[in-house]
C-alpha cells in the first residue's frame, strides 16, 4: 500500500479538484484491507478528500460531494465497528483507527449536501456508543471521545436549515446521549455531560449569534440568508422541561466534574431560552426580570464551582434548584414534573435524592399553578418511580414528595390517583411478593403518619367509599346478579379503599390513631354501611370483599380500643343469613351506645342521611343501626324528631327489610319521649299491617302489641276499628306466629273497646269469636295460647257471666281433643242461652271455616257448627244451615284424607242425631258435599 508511505500533508497538496468530480468508486476496492495501518491510510485519504472539497469551496469552486454518504459508509466500515461488537475489547490500533474515522466523519458531514435523516441516524448509531469505552488507555481514548464530541457538534450544526431544524437535531442527539449522562459509570457521565455542554455552546453560537459552525470569519457559504423570523427556534422547541429533569440530577452527582458541567448545561439552556425572541402575542408565564435574576444567581453558583472546589455540594444544589424553579415556564415545569420518574430512578443514589428534592421544591414553590389534571399526571410519575425504587430510603423520600404534592396542590387528585393505582396493582400483581414490598402500602402508611395529610386522607377514603357503589345488584329492584364490567374500575378503587383503611388503622401510629378518633363517627358509619354491601356481595357468592372489610373493621376496633365490638365481629361477622347480619349491626350499635355515648348523635346523623342512598343493602344497614341507636336517644332533643321523621318516611322503602327495621326503630323510642309520637307510630303500624311482604306485616303486628301496652286511649280510638279489621285478615295467615300475634293484638285492643267506639268494636269482636273458638285447638301451641288469652280479655265486653267459670275449667286450659270438644259444647250452650241473636252470624263464620286450609280447623268448624245446631231452637237457622252442615259431614266422612276430620264428622253426626231438635229438620233436604 503506497498510502502508508505518503505523508498526509503531501497527500492533501497533491489532490486536485478535477479528479474529485470523476467519482470515488476506486476507494471501494480498499474496503477489504485488514491491517490497521492500511485502514488508517484509507480513512485519512477520504478525510483529505473531504477537506479538499471544503478548501475548493472556500476558494470559490463550490460543488457538492455527491457520494459523500457512500464515503461515510466506507469510513464506518473501516473503523471496524459492528453493531454487536463489544467496545471494551478494542485494541489500541482499533481505537486509533476509530479516532481517525470519527475525525474523517466530522469532515464529511461538513460537506454539502446536508445529511439526510437516514444518514444522520446511521452515523449516530455507529458512533455514539463510543461514550461507553473504558477510560484506559487515556492517551488514546480521550482524543477519540473529543473527536466524537466534535462529530456530534458538526452533525448538529451542518444538518439543519435554520434554528428550528437545528433545535430538532439538537434534541435528537441529546436524547441519544441521555443514557450516558445517567450512566452508573462516572466517566461515562462526565463524557456525556461534556458532550452536551459542548453541543449547547455550538448551538448557541450558531443559532443565537449567527456565527458559522465551522469557524469561518465574515460571510461564508455555510450561512444562508434567511428571514430572521424563521431563523431562531421557539423556546418550546427546546423542550426545556424534559432537558432540565435529565440534567438536574447530575448537579447532585458524586463526581465534582459532573456537578460543575451539569450546572453549566442548565445555564446554557436557560441562557439560550432567554435569548430567543418571543412573539408579541406570546406569554410564557415567567417574569423576565425575575428570570434574569435567577439566571444570574445560577451563574454565580457556576463561578463558585470553578473557583472553590471545597464548597458544600448540597448548598450548591439547593441554589441550583431554586434558580431553575424560577426559570421554568409553567409548561416546562409540568414537563419536568411529569418526566421525573427516570430522574428519581437514577443509578446514582445522591442524584436520585437530588431529583426528589427538586420535585419537592417545585411543587412547594409553584404548586398553586398546577391543575388537577397536572397533579394527577405528576402523581402518576412519582408512583411509577416508587414502584421501580426498591431501596427503602429512596422510596420513603419519593413518598415524601407525593405527600408534599398533596399538601401543596389538590390532595383529592393525589389521593384519587394513589387509590386507582393501588386498585390496579391489587388486580394485576401479586402484591405480597413484590420486591421491597408493595409501594402503595407504604404510601398509605406515609399518609396516615403525616401530620397534615392524615385526617384529610382518611376523610377522602371514607368519601370514596361513600360515593362508589360496591354492588351493582344492590339496587332498588333487588336484582342479585353479579357486578357488570362497567363497574370494574369502581370495584378496583373500592377494594383499594378498604385496603387503604386497613393500612391506615394498622400503620398510622399516634398521628393516625388521633385522626381516626377525630373521625370516629364517619369511619364507623361507613364501615357499617359497607358491611351491608359486602353481605350483599356474599349472597351473590363473592365472599372476598366481606373478608377484606371484616379485617379492616377488626383493625379499626384494635386501633380505637373497642375490643368488645371486635369480639362481636369475630363471632358473627361472616354470618350471611339476613337476620344474623342485621342483628350483628344492632349489636354493634348497642355496644357503641354503651361505650361511646358521645359519638351516637353524630353517627345517627350520618345513618339518617344514608337511608337516602341508592344501594339497598346500605339502606338496610343504616336502618338496622338506627333502629338500635334510637333506644338511647333520651337526650337527642331535636335530632330525635329528625330521626322519627326519617324513619317514618322510609317505611315506604322498596326494601321490606328497611320497612320493618324502620318500624322496629319507631317502636323503640324511649318511653319518656314516646308519648308525643304515639299517634304517628300507630299510623305507621296501621299502614304496614296491609304490607305486601309477610315479614313486614309480622313486624307490624309485633310492634302493635308493644305499642298497645302503653298507648293512651285518645291515640288508639281513631284507628280502633281499622286495626280490628286488619287484624282479622292476619288471623288466617299460614304463618303461626302471625296468627298468634294477630289474635293477641285483638285481645289487647279490648282495653280500648269501652270508649266511644264500643258498639262498633263489639261488632268486630262478635265477628271474630267463631274464628277465635276454632283456633283454640290450632296446630301450633302459640296460637292456642294466644286464643285463650284473647278470649279471656273479650269476655268482659260480652256481658256473659257464665263465661268466666268456663275459663277455670280443666277443658279450657288443656290441649287434648276431648277437652276442646267439651269446652266447645259448654261454650255453645252459653251462646245459645245468652246470645241467641248472634247464632246466625256465628254459624255463617263456622260454615266458611269448613274450607279452611288446615284440617284441624275444618274439624273444629264441623264440631262447633254441629254443637250450635244441636242447641238451637230457631227454625230459620235449622232450616238454613242444617242441610249445609249435614251434607258437609257426610261428604267429608267419606272423602277426607285426614283422620281427625273423619272422626269429628262421626262425632258431630251423633251429636246432631241425638239432639232433641232433630225431628224438626229430619225431613229437610240434605245438600251433600261431593
Amino acid at each position: 500500500m503506497y498510502f502508508t508511505e505518503a505523508h498526509p500533508v503531501s497527500l492533501f497538496l497533491d489532490i486536485d479538484v478535477g479528479p474529485l468530480k470523476c467519482g470515488t468508486n476506486m476507494l471501494s476496492r480498499l474496503l477489504h484491507v485488514r491491517h490497521p495501518t492500511a485502514k488508517q491510510a484509507v480513512i485519512t485519504a477520504i478525510d483529505l478528500l473531504g477537506r479538499a472539497v471544503i478548501n475548493a469551496a472556500e476558494n470559490g469552486s463550490s460543488f457538492p460531494l455527491k457520494k459523500r454518504d457512500q464515503l461515510l459508509d466506507y469510513i464506518l466500515t473501516l473503523m471496524g465497528r459492528d453493531d454487536d461488537e463489544n467496545l471494551s475489547d478494542s485494541s489500541l490500533e482499533l481505537l486509533d483507527t476509530q479516532a481517525r474515522a470519527l475525525s474523517a466523519c466530522t469532515t464529511l458531514v461538513s460537506v454539502e449536501p446536508k445529511l439526510t435523516i437516514e444518514t444522520r441516524n446511521h452515523v449516530l448509531k455507529a458512533t455514539v456508543g463510543f461514550f461507553a469505552l473504558p477510560n484506559d488507555p487515556a492517551d488514546v481514548v480521550d482524543p477519540l471521545i473529543d473527536n466524537l464530541i466534535t462529530l456530534l457538534c458538526a452533525i448538529l450544526l451542518t444538518s439543519g436549515e435554520d434554528g428550528r431544524s437545528r433545535a430538532e437535531q439538537l434534541l435528537h442527539i441529546l436524547r441519544q446521549i441521555d443514557q450516558y449522562v445517567s450512566s452508573a459509570a462516572d466517566y461515562q457521565r462526565r463524557r456525556g455531560c461534556l458532550a452536551v455542554h459542548e453541543m449547547l455552546l455550538k448551538f448557541r453560537t450558531v443559532c443565537i449569534t449567527g456565527h458559522c459552525a465551522l469557524g469561518c470569519q465574515g460571510s461564508c457559504t455555510h450561512i444562508k440568508p434567511i428571514d430572521p423570523a424563521f431563523v431562531l427556534p421557539s423556546r418550546e422547541a427546546l423542550s426545556l422541561g424534559d432537558r432540565v429533569i435529565t440534567y438536574l440530577p447530575r448537579c447532585a452527582d458524586t463526581d465534582a466534574e459532573v456537578r460543575k458541567v451539569s450546572a453549566q448545561i442548565l445555564d446554557q439552556l436557560f441562557s439560550i431560552s432567554l435569548s430567543l425572541q418571543r412573539p408579541a402575542t406570546s406569554t410564557y408565564g415567567v417574569d423576565i426580570e425575575l428570570s434574569y435574576s435567577a439566571l444570574s444567581s445560577l451563574e454565580d453558583v457556576i463561578a463558585i464551582l470553578r473557583s472553590d472546589a471545597s464548597i458544600d455540594p448540597s448548598e450548591v444544589f439547593n441554589r441550583v434548584i431554586s434558580s431553575v424553579c424560577l426559570l421554568l415556564t409553567k409548561n416546562e415545569l409540568l414537563a419536568t414534573l411529569h418526566g421525573c420518574t427516570a430522574a428519581i430512578c437514577d443509578k446514582v443514589k445522591q442524584s436520585a435524592e437530588g431529583a426528589i428534592q427538586a420535585v419537592i421544591e417545585f411543587v412547594t414553590t409553584r404548586g398553586n399553578e398546577l391543575s388537577e389534571t397536572d397533579v394527577s399526571r405528576t402523581t402518576q410519575a412519582l408512583l411509577t418511580a416508587t414502584g421501580h425504587v426498591t431501596e427503602k430510603h429512596l422510596r420513603l423520600e419519593t413518598l415524601a414528595a407525593i405527600s408534599s404534592l398533596a399538601e401543596s396542590t389538590s390532595s383529592k387528585a393525589v389521593f384519587n390517583e394513589v387509590l386507582v393505582t393501588a386498585g390496579r396493582d391489587i388486580v394485576t400483581k401479586d402484591i405480597s411478593r413484590l420486591r421491597g414490598g408493595w409501594p402503595m402500602q407504604d404510601a398509605f402508611y406515609a399518609f396516615s403518619q403525616h401530620t397534615v395529610l392524615s385526617s384529610s386522607f382518611l376523610e377522602h377514603v371514607i368519601c370514596v367509599l361513600d360515593q362508589y357503589p360496591v354492588l351493582k345488584a344492590d339496587s332498588e329492584k333487588g336484582d342479585y346478579s353479579s357486578p357488570s364490567v362497567d363497574g370494574h374500575i369502581d370495584d378496583e378503587v373500592l377494594h383499594a379503599a378498604i385496603v387503604a383503611l386497613t393500612a391506615f388503622f394498622r400503620g398510622g401510629g399516634r398521628i393516625g390513631k388521633k385522626a381516626v378518633q377525630q373521625n370516629y363517627a364517619s369511619v364507623l358509619a361507613e364501615l357499617t354501611l359497607q358491611l351491608g354491601s359486602c353481605h350483599g356481595l356474599a349472597k351473590c357468592g363473592q365472599h372476598e370483599p366481606l373478608r377484606a372489610l371484616l379485617t379492616a373493621f377488626q383493625v379499626f376496633c384494635e386501633c380505637v380500643g373497642d375490643l368488645e365490638m371486635g369480639k362481636i365481629l369475630a363471632r358473627d361477622g361472616e354470618q350471611n343469613e339476613n337476620e344474623r347480619w342485621i342483628n350483628l349491626i344492632g349489636d354493634i350499635a348497642g355496644c357503641i351506645s354503651i361505650k361511646r355515648p358521645k359519638e351516637v348523635q353524630r353517627i345517627c346523623v350520618i345513618f339518617s342521611k344514608s337511608l337516602n342512598r341508592h344501594q339497598r343493602y346500605q339502606r338496610e344497614a343504616a336502618a338496622a343501626a338506627l333502629s338500635e341507636f334510637i333506644r338511647y336517644s333520651d337526650s337527642f332533643g331535636s335530632l330525635l324528631e329528625q330521626m322519627v321523621e326519617v324513619l317514618c318516611r322510609h317505611v315506604t322503602d322498596e326494601s321490606p327489610t328497611v320497612r320493618r327495621l324502620c318500624l322496629r326503630g319507631l317502636v323503640q323510642i324511649p318511653s319518656i319521649q314516646m308519648l308525643q309520637y304515639t299517634s304517628q307510630v300507630l299510623g305507621v303500624i296501621l299502614a304496614l299491617l296491609d304490607d305486601s311482604d309477610e315479614s313486614v306485616q309480622l313486624t307490624a303486628v309485633t310492634c302493635l302489641l308493644t305499642m298497645l301496652e302503653s298507648s293512651p286511649n285518645d291515640a288508639v280510638d281513631p284507628i280502633l276499628l281499622s286495626l280490628s279489621v286488619r287484624l282479622r285478615n292476619l288471623q288466617i295467615s299460614m304463618n303461626p306466629k302471625m296468627r298468634a300475634n294477630a289474635f293477641s293484638a285483638l285481645g289487647s285492643l279490648c282495653n280500648y273497646g269501652t270508649g266511644a267506639q264500643h258498639e262498633a268494636f263489639l261488632e268486630q269482636v262478635h265477628a271474630i269469636i267463631p274464628r277465635l273458638v276454632l283456633h283454640l285447638h290450632d296446630n301450633d301451641v302459640i296460637v292456642r295460647q294466644a286464643c285463650r288469652s284473647t278470649l279471656r280479655r273479650i269476655a268482659p265486653l260480652l256481658d256473659m257471666e257464665g263465661l268466666f267459670p268456663l275459663f277455670n275449667m280443666h277443658c279450657f286450659n288443656y290441649d287434648h281433643r276431648t277437652d276442646y270438644e267439651d269446652f266447645v259444647r259448654e261454650l255453645t250452650k252459653q251462646f245459645a242461652q245468652h246470645l241467641p241473636s248472634r247464632v246466625d252470624s256465628y254459624m255463617a263464620s263456622a260454615i266458611q271455616a269448613l274450607d279452611a286450609p288446615w284440617p284441624i280447623i275444618q274439624a273444629n268448624a264441623i264440631y262447633f257448627s254441629s254443637c250450635m245446631l244441636s242447641l238451637s231452637d230457631d227454625q230459620h237457622i235449622l232450616t238454613l244451615y242444617y242441610p249445609q252442615v249435614f251434607g258437609t259431614l257426610v261428604g267429608k266422612l267419606s272423602k277426607s284424607t285426614d283422620a281427625s276430620v273423619r272422626a269429628t264428622c262421626s262425632s258431630a253426626l251423633g251429636l246432631l242425631l241425638k239432639s232433641s231438635k232433630s225431628i224438626s229438620w229430619k225431613a229437610a233436604p240434605v245438600d251433600r258435599v261431593e
